[in-house]
């Protein structure tokens, strides 16, 4: 009787401490969703490149001029300008070589989001993997719209001054069109951390390593598209002889896709129990974000018979030619630009974010 009454007390007293030995196992795995705000900086360094180069022919008057793709930057800002010096010295484009020879991308800042997986590795070391989305969208800065604007505002004064020593009417207009770029980035990153203590509630940490920033949609864009038309009366002739041509340029900054960043930063968790805590961090990503500045332009000449060939001045150099009759070429009859390069980027941005977020240990 003695023997059956022990066996009852001795597995009662054992009981505690396998069920103590089975919760002491620290969980291993974190899951977290997150959100804040984010900020971006983008790259200033970079080099110009040289403008496509307008090539020079001898008028039907004698005097030069040249063949170009644009009176809105390079030999034909200079071409036009050149001549308005002598016939309308108020009158001048205000060229767009400022603008697409320098770093035009600008990054905003806006909320973010994203979910971070972490494995923890002994009482003080983590890996984590994060995946973030971030409002930070591309767009032109401030100097670069400033420029943009003031050479389209100067398109139609510069043609109605050069146009004032030539009889008949006429009509210059510029407008401008803009495309917003992305709006937002994807950051894919992976760091290792280490926790700055290992008792209590509160623990402070910092990680470092790295990832890729994933900026893709649509670059942002500005066309202008400049136009100016001539009406001549001719007393022998039934109609007027008339000019019509339309200067079209696109700016765009190149997108870049993905990009390396380098990822650094620090924060604080607190463990409100064994299964669930909060954690709150500023990490910083550093790469990427040198964007170069393309130009597109497409010239084109309404073509009508009787034809119109006009040489102002006549008798200067340089001059400037239009012409409406098939077979003769104005000098707004350069080639067709597409995807020219006429700045290189160079340096990188550095990315802030700062989030707070609900883990969920298992």
């Amino acid at each position: 009787m003695r023997r059956v009454q022990w066996i009852p007390a001795v597995l009662f007293a054992l009981a505690p401490a396998v069920a103590s030995g089975q919760t002491a196992t620290p969980a291993k795995w974190e899951v977290e969703g997150h959100g804040g705000f984010a900020a971006s900086t983008a790259a200033t360094g970079g080099d110009a490149v040289t403008l496509p180069a307008g090539t020079a022919f001898t008028t039907s008057t004698g005097t030069q001029s040249k063949y170009v793709s644009s009176w809105f930057f390079g030999d034909g800002a200079a071409l036009l300008n050149g001549v308005n010096a002598i016939v309308a010295p108020s009158a001048k484009i205000a060229p767009l070589d400022a603008v697409i020879g320098n770093a035009a991308a600008s990054r905003g800042s806006g909320g973010a989001f994203g979910v971070r997986v972490t494995r923890r590795l002994g009482a003080r070391y983590s890996a984590e993997f994060t995946v973030d989305y971030t409002s930070t969208p591309l767009t032109f800065t401030e100097d670069a719209l400033d420029g943009i604007e003031v050479s389209r505002s100067t398109f139609a004064g510069a043609f109605s001054g050069l146009f004032q020593t030539v009889p008949g009417t006429n009509q210059s207009t510029a407008t401008t069109t803009m495309v917003e770029g992305a709006r937002s980035e994807l950051l894919v990153t992976g760091v290792f951390g280490v926790d700055l203590v290992t008792r209590g509630k509160l623990t402070p940490f910092v990680v470092v390593g790295g990832g890729v920033a994933h900026s893709g949609g649509d670059a942002p864009a500005a066309t202008l598209l400049g136009n100016y038309a001539l009406a001549i009366n001719v007393p022998t002739l039934p109609a007027a002889l008339t000019i019509n041509e339309t200067d079209r340029v696109t700016v765009r900054l190149a997108t870049q896709g993905n990009a390396p960043v380098v990822v650094f930063g620090g924060g604080v968790r607190y463990a409100a129990s064994p299964r669930w805590g909060i954690r709150g961090d500023v990490r910083f990503l550093a790469g990427g974000g040198a964007h170069d500045v393309l130009i597109d332009a497409a010239p084109s000449v309404v073509k009508v018979s009787p034809g119109l060939v006009l040489t102002t001045p006549s008798n200067l150099s340089p001059s400037v030619v239009f012409s409406s009759g098939n077979g003769f070429r104005g000098s707004l009859s350069g080639p067709a630009i597409s995807g020219t390069r006429t700045f290189t980027a160079s340096g990188f941005s550095v990315r802030t974010n700062i989030a707070a977020g609900v883990y969920l240990r298992f």
